[in-house]
């Protein structure tokens, strides 16, 4: 049987879940007690539904080990991207463009990793990126995610097309969080999402403009046979007589659309996917509080730059006239300080975090944001930095051989 996957398939899948064997404890992971024991109908169907504590040494080891537990068609779902998968190669391989100045003699002891992301204070410049269809990842969807993300003292950003509802995501930690929204056709739904986030208490409305189109994701695509988690949808219409769906977007999208969500949720607005200056300027103009410079992690245009090959142009444009995020690539405290180095304010993470979730739940992506935190603190003190503000462009120079 081959599979016919749509728009809708490849952003939030459909079909019916894959009856897997049970898969054992990885040696990943510490044989700790699951936090808690409660059987959910995910236990049957091959979807993990781990909680227990897991021991990081790089980030890099996360997806080899969470391959082991996961669903072969939530693997295929986070571990994949469009086309040949150029653009996610390309997100790695941008960071090593650049080496990092290090001022040894600088009497820098503990460095300070905290900051603040449009008023939300954050242990340190990484956050949780939106990602849907989070069912694949964990039994508990949505949950562990933001769960984890709180306990480690940052923000998560949760997905419009997430299994959980965006309350229910509100309520499971306290946490500061933003709302990334797929605009919906409906603009009577649009605008009830849109008052819903406010109500519920995120900080900020995140845009995300790339989805005009199926991509190609090959990987699911080539997963013949294979049954899909027939995943629900957590955000559906609460209005009376209200219509609409997640899953059907807007695909025709303009600035207009901004204003709209600036107007109808009286939040700051964040515009993902900016990748030129141009748009960077223009979203300054229509009165963004921030742009979120990504690729879709190498998931929508294959060929596409990555964040960190932009991030020095977009900079230089802005002049730090509003916060810049970047996403794409991120496994290392070294990659952490070399986007701050060229200009971000924050990065993002996104397949780490999913990682976290399939191998320990909520403990897991604690884990991952504090593993990476613990190397940005590493990397501050070597290379001179006591706190975020001291990351400047004087402490990373081009690669020998790489053009300015």
């Amino acid at each position: 049987m081959s599979l016919n996957l749509n728009r809708r398939n490849l952003l939030v899948t459909g079909g019916a879940v894959a009856t897997m064997a049970s898969v054992s404890g990885t040696a990943f992971a510490q044989n700790t007690p699951a936090a808690s024991t409660a059987a959910t109908p995910a236990d049957t169907s091959g979807v993990p539904n781990n909680e227990k504590r897991i021991n990081i040494v790089t980030l890099r080891d996360l997806e080899a080990e969470a391959k082991k537990v996961m669903a072969p068609f939530g693997y295929a779902y986070v571990s994949g991207g469009a086309g040949d998968e150029w653009t996610m190669r390309e997100n790695l391989a941008a960071f090593n463009r650049w080496v990092i100045n290090a001022d040894f003699m600088n009497g820098t002891g503990a460095g300070d990793t905290t900051t603040t992301l449009l008023g939300s204070k954050i242990s340190y410049p990484a956050i949780t990126a939106p990602v849907g269809n989070q069912g694949s990842v964990h039994a508990k969807a949505d949950e562990p995610n933001v769960k984890g993300t709180g306990a480690a003292g940052t923000l998560f950003c949760a997905s419009s097309v997430s299994q959980l509802s965006l309350e229910e995501i509100a309520a499971a930690s306290d946490g500061p969080k933003w709302f990334q929204l797929y605009i919906p056709s409906d603009r009577g739904f649009a605008r009830e999402l849109l008052q819903r986030a406010k109500a519920a208490g995120y900080k900020a409305i995140v845009v995300t403009a790339d989805v005009d189109v199926t991509s190609n994701r090959e990987r699911s695509m080539r997963l013949q046979g294979a049954a899909l988690p027939n995943l629900k949808m957590g955000n559906a219409p609460k209005t009376p007589g209200g219509k609409g769906s997640a899953m059907d977007m807007k695909g025709n999208m303009s600035w207009s659309d901004i204003e709209f969500c600036r107007q109808e949720s009286g939040l700051p607005v964040i515009i993902k996917s900016i990748l030129s200056p141009t748009q960077a300027l223009q979203a300054l103009r229509y009165g963004c509080s921030a742009v979120w410079l990504s690729n879709h992690g190498g998931r929508q245009l294959d060929n596409s730059p990555s964040a960190m090959t932009t991030l020095p142009r977009v900079a230089a444009a802005v002049k730090g006239r509003m916060p810049i995020i970047v996403d794409g690539g991120i496994l290392r405290g070294q990659d952490v300080f070399r986007a701050l180095a060229l200009g971000a304010s924050a990065v993002a993470l996104g397949r780490p975090t999913l990682y976290g979730s399939a191998l320990g739940g909520a403990l897991g992506v604690q884990a991952v944001h504090s593993h990476l935190k613990t190397e940005l603190n590493m990397v501050m003190r070597l290379a001179g930095t006591p706190n975020i503000k001291s990351i400047t462009r004087d402490f990373v120079a081009r690669a020998e051989g790489e053009a300015g």
